[in-house]
């Protein structure tokens, strides 16, 4: 599933910023999980970074930061290109 960050404020320090989630950068979900540390929490692991344990205890991404990309309104670069042309 492709998910689209909505919310990259407030990093916490034991997440270095090349492993940080950026806003608008679309993701892909691997896994899915209810959070240990926030009860009641979604988290998400993403196949584009992996939190080791230098992020420890955080494992897995809150899933309130993201929002499900629509397939149908995904656009390909080759149909943004042949847009800004008209």
């Amino acid at each position: 599933m492709k998910v689209v960050c909505i919310n990259d404020a407030n990093r916490p320090k034991q997440i270095p910023p090349e492993k940080w989630i950026k806003e608008g950068e679309v993701y892909t979900v691997i896994a899915t999980t209810m959070m240990n540390i926030q009860k009641n929490k979604i988290g998400l692991k993403l196949a584009e970074i992996e939190l080791g344990q230098s992020c420890f205890p955080y494992e897995y991404f809150d899933a309130e930061r993201f929002a499900i990309v629509d397939p149908s309104k995904v656009i390909s670069k080759e149909e943004e290109l042949s847009l800004e042309e008209v």
